[in-house]
């Protein structure tokens, strides 16, 4: 008997197999499913006499969960950092204080999740705040959507800004109505202190990674699209790979905003399409053509109605943008592009359809986030087979500043992914770590109920564009897979796949669905090897 042959039986299998959907019964030979059904003697015969079952009690079993877009060394980062996810000003600034009396003066206070959206008022906050509480550490905050951040005055000095100094290209940096700096910075303009902070060890970043996929497999994640990759934490993946200790699928998209494609390519690097034999595979190309609604940098074609004559701001100018996916559909690498606002996502689709439209194919090209799309657009979308990428999770914080950032033709048009579906597409979803939470029943979650955590609104909103339980999982599960050229290997059960799956502690398809986002995950398991036990 080797350790990748296992029975699991007695459990209620939802194999997403349109031809044999329920089993109870799984048998598992080098890494692969060889029986899916539910005659316990006919699992044994095609393994080792020697294998004993495993008995699943009763349990729920689902394929592994895909995520279609996470930041794993983002989120790794964010749990062993200075986390201020769902913290009150006051306890973000009790944070800093704290996290200032732990270090030398001079060296650098770096934090995320802070959202002002959650505070009373929902004013930004300022730099003087952060420097009565920190006065001799330069600091940077991430908001919680990373498309802006908290500085201090020392992080500004560092920094060498001044009153003169201008907006760059695609960013501001915000000031009071004296002309001072108010101490948030927005799109580009981040990475005039983003630069200055010191580069993270490699050590640091080896012990973010395993942090992260600890958490991930803990929620029944088995693999995904791992977005914005930087070569930097690409040669980490591989060594962790190579250690063996690297246990979920990565597919992983290079980062445009830094060439790192171009750099890849130039050392010898090759596009690859989905591999069964290694959880490690370089097929994408990620583009951020706008921002964020929560920061206002998401570009919208009309003004945001809680400030007048701003409209936010593109990442790349039209010929910048179609240059870029020309170089990726030249070399074979799968786009991806960060669009929320209608205008960032009128301009992708546009450079979409010059690209692509010349010389047809099987690009599954994609649509990050698919938030503010008009209708035209999302015709435009399903014309050229572009998937929409979702992160369900983010409607939760979205609900309340959607309706205030928004003018009501923008609005009528935002988050209407159930027409995607009505109309023959399918969508895909994701988390979006360390931006929203890893655990994907919270995400699905959101997409069946259109509520947030605390069950509002009542009723869901806009409940006639909520998902069914059904298409939630298949965006974690069949679609996911579909999405990233993996559909003869992931995101079902039936013999020949990988034996991927996740044991839960209660039926999602059947429980209520306010617990939906309490679902817990009693065993992860990838390739027949058990990878998280609680």
């Amino acid at each position: 008997m080797t350790t990748l042959e296992q029975i699991f039986f007695g459990g209620r299998i939802y194999t997403l197999d349109e031809n044999n959907p329920w089993a109870s019964v799984l048998a598992v030979r080098e890494r692969k499913l060889v029986y899916v059904g539910n005659d316990l003697a006919a699992a044994t015969a095609v393994v080792s006499p020697a294998v004993r079952p495993q008995d699943l009690g009763g349990c729920s079993v689902l394929p592994g969960l895909i995520d279609s877009h996470m930041h794993l060394m983002a989120e790794g980062a964010r749990l062993s950092g200075l986390t201020l996810n769902q913290l009150s000003l006051t306890e973000v600034l009790a944070a800093v204080r704290r996290e200032a009396a732990e270090l030398p003066a001079g060296e650098w206070i770096v934090g995320h999740g802070w959202n002002q959206e959650d505070w009373p008022g929902r004013l930004w906050p300022t730099r003087v705040e952060l420097d009565k509480v920190a006065p001799d550490h330069p600091i940077i905050l991430d908001r919680c959507d990373k498309h802006s951040v908290w500085v201090n005055s020392q992080a500004l000095a560092r920094a060498g800004l001044t009153a003169a100094t201008p907006d760059p290209l695609g960013g501001e940096i915000l000031r009071t109505g004296e002309g001072d700096f108010l101490g948030i910075l927005t799109g580009s303009a981040i990475k005039l202190v983003r630069s200055l902070v010191p580069v993270v060890g490699e050590e640091k970043l080896h012990q973010d990674l395993l942090r992260a996929q600890t958490e991930f497999l803990g929620f029944g994640v088995t693999g995904g699209m791992e977005a914005s990759t930087r070569l930097r934490e690409l040669a980490i993946m591989k060594k962790v790979a190579k250690e063996g200790l690297l246990k979920l699928r990565l597919q992983i998209m290079l980062y445009a905003g830094t060439n790192e494609d171009q750099e890849y390519l130039a050392a010898g690097g090759q596009p690859e399409k989905w591999s069964s034999d290694k959880h490690l595979n370089v097929g994408g190309l990620k583009i951020i053509s706008d921002g964020s609604l929560g920061s206002r940098t998401a570009w919208l074609l009309s003004d945001y109605a809680d400030r007048p004559s701003h409209r936010g701001q593109p990442g790349y100018s039209d010929k910048e943008l179609t240059a870029i996916m020309a170089r990726a559909r030249r070399y074979g690498l799968q786009v991806a592009v960060h669009a929320i606002g209608d205008a960032g996502v009128h301009q992708t689709l546009t450079a979409m359809r010059r690209v692509l439209e010349p010389e047809p194919g099987d690009y599954r090209w994609r649509v990050e986030h698919f938030q503010v799309v008009s209708e035209e657009d999302r015709d435009l979308a399903l014309a050229l087979g572009v998937i929409p990428s979702i992160q369900a999770a983010g409607l939760m914080t979205d609900l309340d500043l959607a309706e205030e950032r928004l003018g009501p033709i923008a609005l009528a048009q935002s988050y209407r992914w159930r027409e995607i579906l009505d109309r023959g597409g399918i969508l895909v979803g994701g988390s979006d770590a360390p931006i929203e939470s890893a655990n994907p029943f919270v995400g699905i979650y959101a997409a069946v109920t259109r509520q947030n955590l605390k069950g509002r609104p009542p009723g869901g909103w806009r409940p006639a564009d909520r998902l069914t339980r059904l298409e939630a999982l298949k965006s974690y599960t069949i679609w996911a897979a579909w999405a990233i050229f993996a559909e003869n290997y992931l995101g079902s059960l039936v013999p020949g796949h990988l034996a991927d799956f996740i044991v839960l502690d209660r039926d999602p398809l059947t429980c209520p669905e306010v617990e939906l986002k309490a679902v817990k995950v009693f065993k992860t398991v990838i390739g027949g090897e058990v990878v998280f036990e609680r």
